[in-house]
């Protein structure tokens, strides 16, 4: 079997990228670090000459690919989510020498088979990164039989044997909640866009497990599933109907399934008058800039946007470049950020 970046990198203790960038004589690396890893990898017989000769940074680029619903917020790199997973991509990609080319999508089948045909026709590919969901889950699979190396972030089409990288939604969902109920909270009202998103739909999984692991009921309620994927306006509307409803038992806590949906569940308690978190905890998921900067600081969940994107080009870097890998499920940790938007439930 023939040895790997991924051999290498265990043997050494350094990451897939360090390791690619020694073999490539790319960027600023000691010479303690890289005489470790070139002796490594002489030591475990791996074959410098097929590297080079699979390899092609002059001419090789990488599509970057998204659906067109983020274009409405200023484009992948107008998300303050998606952009620096993007960054992690675009950082990646300069050390190796490759070009982004960062292509919308529309969600419509026909369509898209047109715009990713022309891709294949018109440009010296090496492989494609899609983020994000709203991807048809089949065209994908069509790339991959097509011999296209691929990677998706922030979602996965493991029906479809398809390489991806996610985050610990549930695990993140579970430690928020605790958080929450540790403060006294017990009804927690989970503010949330379409489920058919891979990372809201596991946020729920987790919601739902810490309240099965409290004993504590599902009240539907308090569950609240909106029509847009990240959704500020949508949040505050539906948090201003919920409190100004007399016959909806209030909720102590809003958990709401991104940043951006905390950030208008804040807005509408405000603007009604009362105060987070003396009236209500808020907490969200994903901790953009924006929610640390917020009166209160926004409680959420980390998410390492950046090294998904990372992580992400170094698996696309072992499609290309390495023969016969097997698919991957890569799941990235997440961390609780405990700031000012949650406190004790006044009774």
């Amino acid at each position: 079997m023939a040895v790997t970046l991924s051999d290498i990198a265990s043997a050494t203790g350094y990451s897939i990228s360090t390791v690619s960038r020694v073999i490539n004589d790319k960027g600023n690396i000691s010479a303690a670090t890289r005489d470790k890893i070139l002796m490594t990898a002489n030591q475990l017989g791996y074959d410098h000459r097929k590297y080079n000769r699979k390899h092609n940074s002059n001419s090789k680029y990488i599509a970057t690919i998204f659906n067109n619903r983020l274009d409405k917020q200023g484009g992948l790199f107008g998300n303050p989510f998606y952009a620096q997973i993007a960054l992690g991509l675009e950082t990646f990609i300069k050390e190796h020498d490759y070009e982004m080319i960062i292509k919308s999508i529309t969600g419509h089948k026909f369509t898209d088979r047109k715009i990713i045909n022309e891709m294949f026709d018109n440009q010296d590919i090496a492989g494609m990164v899609f983020i994000g969901y709203l991807i048809d889950e089949k065209l994908i699979g069509q790339i991959k039989e097509r011999g296209m190396p691929v990677v998706v972030i922030d979602n996965h089409f493991w029906q479809e044997n398809i390489d991806c990288v996610l985050n610990d939604n549930i695990a993140g969902a579970k430690k928020i909640m605790s958080h929450l109920i540790k403060l006294g909270h017990r009804k927690i009202s989970f503010i949330s866009g379409p489920l058919d998103n891979t990372s809201f739909e596991e946020r729920y999984t987790g919601y739902l497990n810490a309240l099965n692991k409290y004993s504590l009921p599902i009240n539907d309620n308090l569950i609240k599933i909106g029509d847009s994927s990240y959704g500020t306006e949508s949040a505050y509307e539906t948090v201003t109907e919920m409190l100004k409803d007399a016959a909806i038992e209030k909720p102590t806590a809003f958990f709401a399934v991104n940043d951006s949906r905390a950030i208008g569940t804040i807005k509408a308690i405000q603007k009604l008058g009362y105060s987070v978190p003396e009236d209500f905890s808020v907490v969200g998921f994903d901790d953009i800039e924006t929610g640390r900067h917020l009166t209160p600081a926004l409680t959420t969940v980390r998410i390492f946007k950046k090294e998904m994107g990372l992580t992400a080009m170094e698996r696309l870097y072992e499609l290309i470049t390495e023969v016969k890998q097997k698919t991957r499920k890569i799941v990235i940790p997440v961390e609780l950020i405990i700031r000012n938007s949650t406190g004790p439930i006044n009774l």
